[in-house]
């Protein structure tokens, strides 16, 4: 199905404020300057209800009705670049917001426009607290108003449990074309390339049959605030198009700058190829979706340990989701096997019950247990002035969404870790027998954190929002458990303490404490107000400390919804 953005680049735009030009055709220049290879600017018209320009105060570029997005097509094509619109969907209004996205698409009758796309998030500010029958009216008012081979594109998150959320079985018979966010420096918190989350977007989104033009990230993580590599930039276009993207779009103008644009303007589009899947499956009737939860997974031809089984290149990693056939399960070789939409891989192991893959939404209840004990908690219990639990408290269910905790994407809708609270100043240590494994300000937890990792162990603690003094440590010296890491600091006044095992779960350190430890601070902080755990009418799960479930890293919700 070809799209107006079939081997195209384009960058998406904001609002006026949040770039140093003072014209669309300034912003253009910039962007043929430094990225000659783009194609066009997406701009965004509308947010729910209201034209973008009313958050705007840079008038010569908001966007406040049609005459405005007639003038930025006009100055577009100048410099010669195509003007495509972007969305934020909320259906609040349906017949308000209907109104506007209409009228932004029927410029296009007076003005080259190409398309409007849609993006359509979950969470309650988002679009996440509508109906299906919300979807269906104003998906059907926006088909009626706008010229009938005017292209829709759908822009969502295509992790987990979104697409279901969105309701996207109900836009699809009304768009041309899927755009999923694969902001892989965020859903990373800043350690990983995007082809682990690219494999994952290809492969849950194949069954739509619809042109995929993947919206790549090129701002900078929000919690660690850092850039992302330029060349991871470029290599994400590449790597895209070689899965078979129809083209490219960009987020956006404003937060990347000239290495950012210049590294886009390395990809050579007209000239890459798709690389062909090693195996095209017979079509999986009743899919059912499962997630991995091993760190990587061989895909095979067929259920069986041979090595000429494995497909090359289509290896599942942590975290991926895929469509799997229920009927397929079949015992061979001391491994359940199940066909999905890549090919064959192994469950479980039949003699170990190592699981390897399980339904998506599920809590994998076979990780490893508890194996260390802390000597001495890291800020001293009669010290402490606050705590936040561990798992499903009201704190997480409150601020679920927020993008500055992302605990939606990042730990399954759950609080992570428990927050020992103090005003500034006082010191914290070690508590356990390990190797200093990180210390910096470059990742989450800031101001400053400091990771150990534990003795004889595959565990991992985080000792997060430390005051911003350099620890005179070595990385991979030896830590005892007196050893003081740092302080609290008095912006953020709490430590986050998270425990990780092999990079991929999070535990409750409570369980990691000695009884008199445990008891000690559940009797000082009883989980109570707001620092006690979410219950409500359709939700009664995980309601003592204790009681706590194993959060898999950038897994599928599993927190109240």
């Amino acid at each position: 199905m070809p799209t107006p953005f079939d081997k195209r680049i384009l960058w998406l735009h904001w609002m006026g404020d949040a770039v140093g030009e003072a014209t669309p055709r300034k912003l253009a220049q910039t962007v043929k300057q430094f990225s000659p290879n783009a194609a066009g600017i997406a701009i965004k018209t509308s947010d729910g209800a209201f034209w973008q320009g009313k958050n705007d105060t840079k008038k010569s570029m908001a966007i406040s009705g049609p005459a405005m997005i007639k003038t930025w097509a006009t100055e577009l094509a100048q410099e010669g670049l195509e003007t495509h619109l972007w969305c934020v969907v909320r259906g609040q209004n349906v017949d308000a917001e209907a109104s506007i996205i209409i009228q932004a698409c029927n410029v296009s009758n007076v003005a080259d426009i190409r398309s409007m796309i849609l993006d359509v998030e979950v969470g309650p500010q988002y679009f996440g607290s509508q109906t299906a029958d919300v979807v269906r009216r104003l998906i059907r008012k926006i088909r009626d108003g706008i010229p009938p081979h005017f292209h829709l594109a759908l822009c969502f998150d295509y992790r987990g449990n979104h697409p279901r959320d969105i309701f996207i079985q109900e836009w699809l018979p009304s768009v041309q074309s899927l755009h999923p966010m694969v902001y892989h420096w965020e859903f990373s918190s800043g350690t990983s390339d995007a082809t682990p989350y690219l494999d994952t977007c290809f492969r849950t989104l194949a069954g739509y049959n619809l042109p995929i033009v993947p919206m790549l990230q090129a701002y900078d993580d929000p919690i660690s605030r850092t850039p992302v590599p330029p060349e991871q930039i470029a290599d994400a276009g590449v790597y895209a198009m070689k899965k078979g993207a129809a083209g490219l779009t960009y987020f956006r103008l404003g937060t990347a700058g000239a290495p950012e644009l210049r590294a886009v303007a390395r990809i050579d589009i007209k000239n890459i190829k798709k690389v062909d899947d090693p195996i095209d499956p017979d079509p999986i009737p009743n899919p059912k979706a499962f997630q991995v939860v091993t760190s990587a997974l061989n895909v095979r031809t067929e259920p069986t340990l041979e090595p000429r089984t494995i497909i090359a290149g289509a290896q599942l990693r942590f975290g991926e989701t895929v469509q799997v056939d229920p009927n397929s399960r079949i015992q061979a070789e001391d491994n359940f096997w199940l066909r999905h939409t890549a090919g064959w891989s192994a469950e479980k192991s039949a003699s170990s019950q190592e699981v390897f893959m399980l339904p998506a939404g599920s809590v994998n209840t076979s990780v490893a247990q508890p194996a260390f004990n802390f000597v001495k908690s890291p800020l001293d219990v009669t010290v402490m002035q606050w705590l936040f639990y561990y798992g499903n408290t009201v704190y997480a269910y409150n601020h679920r969404a927020l993008p500055d905790h992302n605990y939606i994407g990042y730990s399954q809708g759950l609080h992570g870790g428990l927050d020992l609270g103090h005003p500034g100043g006082v010191d914290v240590r070690a508590g356990v027998r390990g190797k200093l494994a990180y210390k910096g300000t470059g990742n989450s937890f800031t101001p400053y954190r400091v990771d150990v990792a534990v003795d004889g162990t595959d565990y991992v603690i985080i000792y997060g929002h430390l005051a911003n003094k350099p620890l005179n440590l070595a990385l991979g010296s030896v830590v005892e458990p007196d050893t003081v890491l740092g302080s609290v600091d008095f912006g953020s006044q709490h430590v986050h303490l998270e425990i990780r095992y092999k990079k991929s779960f999070i535990y409750n350190p409570l369980l990691f404490m000695p009884d008199a430890l445990r008891n000690a601070i559940i009797t000082r902080f009883p989980p109570t107000g707001t620092r006690s755990f979410y219950t409500g009418s359709n939700w009664d799960k995980w309601r003592t400390p204790l009681d706590q479930p194993v959060i898999m890293i950038g897994g599928p919700m599993i927190g109240p919804p």
